[in-house]
């Protein structure tokens, strides 16, 4: 008696089968857990070297061959793109699959150890970025604003950010699009030749100045209280004060070697700086 002939001849017994099997069935979809973003960890790792002020042709030279020649040893690699652009050169690692990426991980960041001595000086420590589905948002939110534009990145740090922020199992929060803030310098090529100067240099003095310096500690009595030098700018007139180079014993201050904005000088400040209020970006 064949498979076909006993489930004819039987069919009490055949329809049980079947409301076992749907019972079954109907009871493990019940208990099957559900995981809508499961943790899934990829096989490429991404390195990111930031050299400021170098153009795409000296990070290419100086940053990202010498590490792809370093990186080409790693074991596992399977494929390796380089991407140098101004003030960053970016690396991709791509390896086999099957192998612990936490492994791979601390391979490639030993070999970075080994050649960050040959790096010019200017050149920041190495960024790794280990991709997975855990740097996948799982929620986005958007919100327009008609009035306050200009203050929206405050509004939303302060008042979305922050709480969410805080609230148990949230791993991060971070902001993208918002306007910020921003003060715009624009130099007089003229000037900037005949004193000599570049716009690295000016650049380089306008932040030694606008930074806050602790200059050691004072003892008072039994207290230790530290000494602080704030030197951050508070108004973006402080600018014009700011010495940017010397000539022939000479202070050269911004205000001597930047240009009017619109090509007419409203005030003794406004020539260097610009406060555009707003930046797209994160």
């Amino acid at each position: 008696m064949t498979l076909y002939e006993s489930a004819v001849k039987r069919p009490i017994m055949t329809s049980l089968c079947f409301a076992a099997v749907i019972i079954f069935g109907i009871f493990s979809l019940v208990k099957l857990p559900i995981d809508l973003m499961p943790d899934i960890e990829t096989n490429t790792i991404m390195v990111m070297t930031y050299y400021n002020g170098a153009a795409a042709n000296d990070v290419e030279n100086n940053v990202t061959r010498p590490l792809e020649n370093t990186l080409n040893s790693v074991e596992h690699l399977k494929h390796i793109t380089s991407q140098s652009r101004e003030n960053v050169s970016v690396i991709t690692l791509q390896f086999e699959f099957g192998y612990d990426i936490d492994v791979l991980t601390n391979d490639v960041r030993d070999k970075l150890d080994m050649v960050s001595s040959a790096l010019p000086d200017e050149v920041q420590t190495p960024i790794l970025f280990k991709f997975s589905t855990d740097m996948i948002p799982i929620l986005m939110l958007s919100v327009q604003a008609e009035e306050s534009q200009k203050a929206l990145y405050k509004i939303l740090d302060d008042n979305v950010a922050n709480p969410l922020a805080r609230i148990n199992g949230v791993g991060s929060v971070s902001i993208a699009g918002a306007p910020v803030r921003e003060i715009n310098i624009y130099m007089d090529p003229q000037k900037m030749e005949a004193y000599g100067l570049s716009p690295l240099q000016v650049s380089n003095a306008i932040s030694a100045e606008n930074r806050n310096v602790t200059n050691g500690t004072v003892d008072v009595g039994t207290q230790t209280y530290t000494v602080r030098v704030e030197g951050e700018f508070k108004d973006p007139k402080e600018m014009n004060n700011v010495v940017v180079g010397s000539k022939n014993g000479t202070n050269i201050y911004l205000r001597d070697v930047v240009r009017s904005a619109g090509h007419r000088w409203a005030s003794s400040w406004q020539p260097c700086w610009q406060d555009t209020g707003q930046k797209s970006g994160r």
